[in-house]
């Protein structure tokens, strides 16, 4: 199933592309996974994704700028921009090459910053920060949904929101209790976004296919993202995005 968030993310950086003739010859984009060092460094938390294997995060370079995007289904690419922005986004991995050269393209020009992931004390001090910007606009018993278990931030929202509750697609994950709390199988989505007063769900979701039904359960509430991969995302299409970290 196309994704319409994509698809309207896409048609932007089309323009941007004929605006700004990056879909000549001369520029190349090349797309390649990266080694869990290479991205998070050696994080102060076990647990995340990066680190077990998986996911995996792939970095676009256009012109010596970067531009990433999680994905459970590693590629690589080496050719023209515009032939890039003409693949197919039908499978998690041609929506991870997709993103990563549309986060690159907007890095390259300016619109965006944060498209290369926080690494060593990062992760643990974004947590923080994400955890504290929400506590300074919502209530403390706000009810509170993240969609996309992520280790720091999962410890430092438990510890602010009286009420949390975690989904996850991993099956590794869902079942246990992370960081003192039961994370819950993604089927629960729809259900757990209807008990929330405030949904913070993983840009990683512009990846595996979920965003727009998250969008649209979350129509009437507060939706914030983040991460990277949402970068160009949140920017072009007017989505809160919290990400303190990322350079």
């Amino acid at each position: 199933m196309r994704s319409v968030i994509l698809e309207k993310l896409r048609q932007a950086w089309n323009e941007k592309i004929m605006e700004h003739d990056l879909g000549h010859d001369q520029v190349t984009i090349q797309v390649r996974p990266l080694k869990p060092g290479e991205v998070i460094g050696k994080p102060t938390r076990d647990g995340y994704p990066l680190l077990r294997g998986k996911e995996v995060m792939i970095q676009a370079d256009l012109r010596g700028t970067v531009g990433q995007a999680f994905t459970d289904q590693p590629s690589s690419y080496a050719g023209q921009l515009a032939q890039l922005s003409k693949l197919p986004a039908d499978t998690n991995a041609t929506r991870a090459l997709l993103v990563a050269g549309i986060n690159a393209t907007y890095a390259f020009l300016g619109s965006v910053k944060g498209t290369r992931h926080c690494r060593d004390s990062g992760p643990e001090t974004c947590g923080a920060e994400i955890a504290g910007h929400l506590a300074q606009s919502h209530d403390l018993k706000t009810k509170v949904l993240l969609i996309g278990f992520q280790p720091a931030i999962t410890s430092h929202l438990a510890k602010m929101f009286r009420m949390f509750r975690v989904t996850d697609m991993d099956p590794e994950n869902v079942g246990k209790i992370k960081e003192g709390v039961a994370v819950e199988p993604h089927e629960h989505n729809m259900k757990a976004i209807e008990w929330s007063d405030l949904v913070l769900a993983t840009g990683s979701t512009l990846v595996n296919g979920s965003i727009d039904d998250i969008v649209v359960w979350t129509r009437d509430k507060p939706l914030y993202f983040y991460g990277v991969t949402i970068g160009a995302a949140a920017y072009e299409l007017n989505l809160n995005r919290v990400c303190f970290e990322c350079t």
